[in-house]
């Protein structure tokens, strides 16, 4: 599908009739990273559910490492972009990290296009100034190849039935359930030390919160991306550290992988060109100005955004609210707390 100039990728679960809701992926991840059968719940609730693969992921426009001449905020046009090609004029957006910064610029900078907001293990200190793009070579276009048109339908399949037990979570993480607080195990990630607990609501004035760098973490020392056994085992590896106990098992997390490198162009060059594009200019002190109903969902084990980011975004955004997934790492929500964010996701949605 054509949006600004390059090809994007898009992928549409349910009816166009229904409610829209956007689902933006983490830093360097292709759409695949939203799990079907969750998009086919989401959509059985009535909504069309729309996911696609950033530009230099997926089957979407591939740039030469180093050569990936755009920003963060070029990331940002390209998810309005997908919603104008599909005639969509506002939508609930569902972001995930770098999907969850996306989600906030759009709502700064187009509110007329968001109709709700729902940002997972995300922070308002993500987005930094963007490095002068590289004018180097061009894109290298890859359009997807059985998708017609560059769109892909998938029909809605039918919501869990809550007294399956398969389907049930454990009283800790049932919808509603108090949270122990956060969890975080070991020491924290740089940064300054945050004087006492922070209680949701709580200020941070001036104070620069810890937090990874941005990108893909650190894959073992000397993976190949461009060798598929080498760059399958690294992906396994980055997402069982950003894991938790809910994390799917390795067999499953293979898979994953292995779909993610069979449709991306150069994983070498996905991984350089996010972290060299950036998140954009700031908007942590514009985040005030968003009228959307918003919800922040975060992992109690979330290492790389520890719990001050989803206390000082929920804080920062008026109305936010803020709910912990017990458990739960840097991660896009697993099996285990799916009732618990298809709820808040469908609900807020409503």
């Amino acid at each position: 599908m054509p949006v600004n100039g390059i090809q994007v990728c898009v992928e549409t679960f349910g009816e166009a009739t229904e409610a829209p809701l956007l689902l933006l992926a983490g830093d360097a991840s292709p759409m695949d990273r939203w799990d079907d059968e969750f998009c086919r719940r989401l959509a059985a609730g009535n909504r069309f559910v729309i996911r696609y693969d950033h530009r230099d992921t997926g089957r979407s426009t591939s740039y030469p490492a180093g050569a990936h001449a755009y920003s963060g905020a070029d990331l940002m046009d390209d998810a309005v972009g997908v919603l104008d090609a599909l005639r969509v004029p506002a939508a609930h957006l569902v972001g995930f990290a770098l999907g969850g910064a996306l989600a906030q610029r759009i709502a700064v900078h187009h509110p007329s296009r968001v109709l709700s907001l729902t940002l997972i293990a995300t922070s308002a200190d993500t987005q930094g100034a963007d490095p002068a793009p590289v004018p180097v070579g061009g894109p290298v276009p890859v359009v997807a190849g059985a998708v017609t048109g560059g769109v892909r339908t998938v029909e809605a399949a039918a919501l869990p039935d809550p007294a399956d037990p398969d389907t049930l979570l454990p009283d800790a993480l049932l919808p509603g359930t108090p949270s122990p607080g956060p969890l975080l195990p070991g020491p924290l990630l740089p940064g300054p030390l945050l004087p006492g607990p922070l209680l949701p609501g709580a200020s941070l004035p001036g104070v620069a919160l810890p937090v990874l760098d941005g990108g893909p973490d650190p894959a073992p020392a000397g993976t190949d991306w461009s060798d598929r056994r080498a760059a399958v085992a690294g992906i396994v590896a980055e997402l069982r550290d950003q894991g938790g106990p809910f994390t799917p098992d390795e067999p499953q997390l293979r898979r994953l992988a292995e779909r993610i490198f069979d449709r991306s162009a150069d994983l070498a060059a996905t991984r350089l060109n996010h972290r060299l594009a950036g998140y954009g200019p700031p908007v942590r002190d514009l985040l005030g100005a968003i009228e959307t109903p918003t919800v922040v969902l975060h992992g109690t084990l979330d290492r790389r955004f520890p719990a001050e980011h989803p206390r000082e975004l929920a804080r920062r955004i008026p109305g936010a609210r803020l709910v912990w997934l017990d458990g739960i790492g840097h991660e896009l929500p697993p099996r285990a707390v799916w009732n618990q964010v298809l709820t808040e996701i469908l609900d807020l949605a409503a």
